[in-house]
Order: structure tokens, then C-alpha cells, then sequence
């Protein structure tokens, strides 16, 4: 059962009995930026291209070529290259890579990075774990938004090879936080990478908007007081009272 309160208990018994977070993993894209701002964009280049926006999503987002660029096959060029003899257009390299223009509207969400800020004022450490090409950090957490110092650890699945939700790709996010499962926080917007996350034991949050998934990273940083369990958002067990 939950433990709503350690009525009675002094500070030196509480910290004993629950489960110490140390750390707060965040997915980066749709978790610590909002994609809702691409739709727009994704929509004047398919019209640029002169191309059903459908067509190009899919060959974009569904297509392998993605998932093998997730794992370090292709750079972010040779991505580039591929879709558009895909989609049957005349790829011109000094062209900003298609990609990037159709993602060019991302809005960092400030309130979450305000909570891994917190974080690790108190002593913990924030990681971002990332599905991502190899310009993840230059061109985003650099150039783009300037939030790479704000992190202890960058995990990109290009980098290793892996992806989530391949449990490897979490075990490595935690050794080089130096946790162990019940420890930290995950959230991430796809409920396959929570629920693979919630299986080792990770306190798992499904990422739907900020408000809700700061609250819930609240309620487990409070309520974490069972050793060894993962604590799971509501949509995937009881919630926290």
C-alpha cells in the first residue's frame, strides 16, 4: 500500500525508510520539448516538396532508415540523402537538411527543467536518455537550446548503438549515474520506453504535458518509500493518494 505521510517519525528515520531519488532521467524529444509546434512546419515543406504531408512523415518517421540513424548508421546527411531519392526529389547538400526544417518549431519545456534544476541543487543528478542522430548534442542541447551544462549525463542511442526500450540503454544511464533502479526517476512520452523503464525497476513516469508529468515527479520524489518496487504512473497502477 501507499504511505501517505511518516507521521511520528524524525527526519533521520524517514530518510531510512524510503527510497533516497538521486537521480531524474528525461527523454528529450516530446518530454523536455514539445513537438506541437512542428506540425506546422512539417506542413511547408511537404508543400514545398509538393508532397502529401502523410507521404513525407512517413518516410521520415516510419521508415528503417530512422530507427538505423537512432542507432548510429547514418549520419544526419546521409539520412537526408536517402529520403529524398526516396520521396524523388533532387537532394542538394548546401540545402538545410530536410529533417531539421520540418522539426524546426520544438518549445523547451522550462517547468521540467526547473525540476531537474532542483534536483540537483540537492545533491542528485539529471540525465537526459535520448532514441537521437548524432547531432543531438551540438546542434540542440548546444547551439539550439543551450541546455547541455544543466545535465550530469548524456545518454544517445546513436553513440552506443542501442535504443530504447533495449533495457541495455537504461542499465548504461544508470551506471553512469552511479544509481540503482529504485533511485531514479524516468519520464518519457511513449509508453513502451516507461513501461520497458517500470520493468528494471525505475520510478516510470508517462510524459503527457508538463503540469501533470512535474506533479507526478513530485509525488514520487514524496512518496517513494518502497524499496526495490518501481513506483509507476497512474495510467499504469494505482495512483499516489
Amino acid at each position: 500500500k501507499w504511505i501517505p505521510a511518516f507521521a511520528g517519525m524524525t527526519d533521520e528515520q524517514v530518510v531510512q525508510e524510503q527510497d533516497v531519488i538521486r537521480a531524474l532521467i528525461l527523454d528529450f524529444g516530446g518530454t523536455i520539448v514539445t513537438m506541437e509546434g512542428n506540425a506546422e512546419s512539417a506542413r511547408l515543406v511537404a508543400a514545398e516538396l509538393d508532397v502529401p504531408l502523410k507521404d513525407v512523415m512517413a518516410e521520415v518517421l516510419d521508415h528503417p532508415d530512422w530507427t538505423d540513424a537512432m542507432l548510429g548508421k547514418y549520419t544526419i546527411e546521409e539520412f537526408d540523402q536517402r529520403l529524398y531519392r526516396r520521396l524523388g526529389k533532387p537532394y542538394d547538400p548546401s540545402q538545410h537538411p530536410l529533417i531539421y526544417r520540418m522539426f524546426a518549431n520544438e518549445v523547451l519545456n522550462t517547468g521540467l527543467l526547473a525540476v531537474a534544476d532542483e534536483v540537483r541543487a540537492q545533491n542528485g543528478k539529471a540525465a537526459i536518455l535520448s532514441n537521437a542522430t548524432f547531432d543531438l548534442e551540438e546542434r540542440l542541447l548546444i547551439s539550439k537550446f543551450g541546455i547541455l551544462d544543466r545535465f550530469d549525463v548524456v545518454v544517445n542511442s546513436s553513440r552506443l548503438g542501442i535504443i530504447k526500450p533495449n533495457p541495455a540503454i537504461y542499465h548504461h544511464t544508470l551506471d553512469l549515474l552511479e544509481v540503482e533502479p529504485h533511485e531514479a526517476i524516468f519520464v518519457d512520452d511513449l509508453p513502451v520506453n516507461v513501461e520497458a523503464a517500470a520493468a528494471l525497476g525505475i520510478h516510470a513516469i508517462h510524459f503527457r504535458n508538463e503540469a501533470q508529468a512535474v506533479a507526478d515527479i513530485h509525488k514520487i520524489r514524496a512518496h517513494a518509500n518502497r524499496a526495490g518496487e518501481s513506483i509507476v504512473e497512474a495510467s499504469y497502477r494505482a495512483p499516489i493518494e
